[in-house]
């Protein structure tokens, strides 16, 4: 009795030896495409090398030097869109490859999705990007940009920083630095046309601050107050060069901003610590305290009012103000230390051992927001 399920069985068998049959014979085309996608690369032809790369991940899709190729390819054609596509695959082909998310960052940068490019640039930099250039530039542009139109300017300076070390004064990077120096949270794009000028100007005197040029950064800002005496910010950098050699002056200096905008935070901070190292206790604390009313989740005002509590003889509200910058601030080895020094002075050794030795694992330059108003002393 001839049985129904033979008869499709025999059927499915025929069918699976015929499209087996047909993959066997079929040619090869990766090998071809692939090659004339890399000659179009090299002879610079985009369009056709984006083309025939394109197809090639299709024909095996596991591919990531032809995916890179073809995310180069539409990038340098500024097809952002359909880069950041490419380097996505790029990024999960190869999740270890930092130039990968970088340029993925690039994209984003360009498209203005920036939250999402801060994310992947910072990436980048964690898996490390070689000794290029050009790449490290762009990374470290970008970032500061994108640390400064958030508000985050003293991580904004420390990445454009790299600038001084490669000797750039081009003049995009000068215009970066003054945006930092002044404090515009805005990208270059959107700069008042009035205010162009002065930027530049600024930029100058911050990129020889940056570069620890101190003749020349002072010669720079005293210029600049000069042609722009209530400009908001310009007392600050001037402040912050002068305490490298004149504290009561750089004092004055940043008394002046503060005149100028009152609620300058990090001019009383910056003022605060070098009143304590002038041994002003009073003014110190009036300026910590002040800072504090208008930031009190900052963990350097804390910082300085517990040194200076701890110095006139209030050493359990000065302990409480420290624990609470380390709180605030757990990565920063200067508030460990001053916290470690309060514990062993009010006899706590045990506690003053454990967060001495929490200083000494932290790194210095790892230490967040405003670090020079609160070193060790």
């Amino acid at each position: 009795m001839f049985h129904a399920w033979r008869f499709w069985l025999l059927i499915g068998l025929a069918l699976y030896t015929s499209c087996t049959a047909g993959q066997a014979t079929a040619p090869d085309k990766f090998p071809d495409v692939s090659q004339r996608a890399a000659a179009a690369f090299a002879d610079n032809r985009l369009e056709d090398a984006a083309r025939l790369y394109r197809e090639a991940v299709k024909l095996r899709p596991d591919w990531d030097e032809g995916w890179g190729y073809l995310a180069a390819s539409l990038f340098t054609m500024n097809k952002y869109a359909e880069a950041r596509d490419a380097y996505r695959h790029t990024t999960l082909l190869t999740p270890k490859n930092g130039p990968s998310w970088a340029y993925l960052g690039f994209c984003e940068y360009e498209l203005r999705n920036y939250r999402q490019a801060a994310e992947h640039l910072i990436k980048g930099q964690q898996l490390g990007l070689g000794d290029s250039r050009p790449l490290l530039s762009k990374v470290h542009y970008q970032l500061g940009m994108l640390y400064d139109t958030a508000g985050q300017f003293e991580i904004g300076a420390k990445e454009l920083t790299f600038f001084t070390k490669i000797d750039d004064k081009t003049p995009a990077v000068i215009e970066a630095i003054g945006l930092n120096v002044l404090r515009m949270p805005v990208f270059p794009y959107e700069i008042p046309p009035a205010k162009h000028d002065l930027v530049m100007q600024a930029g100058v005197a911050g990129w020889n601050a940056y570069a620890h040029h101190v003749e020349d950064a002072l010669k720079s800002y005293k210029e600049l107050i000069a042609a722009y005496p209530n400009e908001p910010n310009l007392h600050y950098g001037y402040g912050f060069v002068l305490a490298l050699s004149d504290q009561e002056a750089a004092v004055a200096e940043l008394g002046k901003e503060i005149e100028i905008s009152p609620g300058h935070v990090p001019a009383m901070i910056e003022a605060a610590f070098l009143c304590v190292e002038m041994g002003e206790l009073e003014k110190s604390e009036q300026l910590a305290r002040r800072a504090l009313a208008l930031e009190p989740k900052n963990y350097a005002p804390h910082n300085i009012l517990g040194r200076v509590l701890m110095q006139t003889g209030h050493s359990e509200q000065g302990i409480k103000e420290l624990e609470t910058a380390v709180r605030l601030a757990p990565t920063v080895s200067a508030a460990h230390f001053n916290l470690a020094q309060a514990y062993q002075k009010a006899g706590r050794t045990s506690d003053a051992a454990r967060e001495f030795a929490t200083f000494k694992q932290l790194k210095t330059g790892q230490e967040g927001q405003n670090a020079a108003s609160a070193q060790p002393q």
